[in-house]
């Protein structure tokens, strides 16, 4: 069973992906030295692969909800702005304008309005859907923690210092 830090580093690295910081976090006296032995061990970085699974799913569904979000909105209110001299402050916070990229006033003081390109968003919402269905992420970058952690393990001869405060 692991202590309520080693959780706390589990869930840190996870969202982080940074074990250095996630150790400073959680609480050890030596985050430098922690780091390494605690990735080390299979319970942690299995735990660690768990958490990111859980995490890529909520990232995935977030971007996909924002990217259809964007996709469906209705850019009625940016076409009206176009046909507009004055916008009070009151009006522009009323309107909908979340399918805009940009706003600029030219030189002329016409405004010139781009709008987010909508077959890109659903290039990437068609990627998204199509991803692996338990949206697992690579395991490259634990891997590469785990490695490292095992070759900075190496280099400190004291033995273990995960339980210091």
């Amino acid at each position: 069973m692991m202590k309520q830090r080693e959780e706390e580093f589990c869930r840190l690295t996870a969202v982080l992906g940074d074990p250095l910081t996630a150790a400073r976090r959680a609480g050890y006296k030596h985050p430098d030295e922690a780091w390494p032995g605690l990735i080390s061990r299979q319970d942690i970085a299995d735990e660690i692969g768990r958490i990111a699974k859980e995490v890529s799913k909520v990232f995935r569904d977030t971007l996909m909800s924002s990217l259809y979000r964007l996709i469906s909105r209705d850019n009625t209110d940016a076409v009206r702005l176009l046909y507009r001299e004055q916008v009070s402050g009151d009006e522009l916070a009323q309107m909908n304008l979340s399918g805009i990229a940009e706003i600029k006033r030219t030189k002329d003081k016409s405004v010139e309005i781009k709008f987010f390109d909508r077959i890109k968003m659903l290039d990437k919402l068609s990627e998204l859907c199509n991803c692996s269905s338990d949206g697992a992420p690579s395991g490259g970058l634990l891997e590469a923690m785990r490695l490292s952690a095992q070759a900075l393990g190496r280099m400190y001869e004291n033995g273990d210092k995960t339980d210091e405060v």
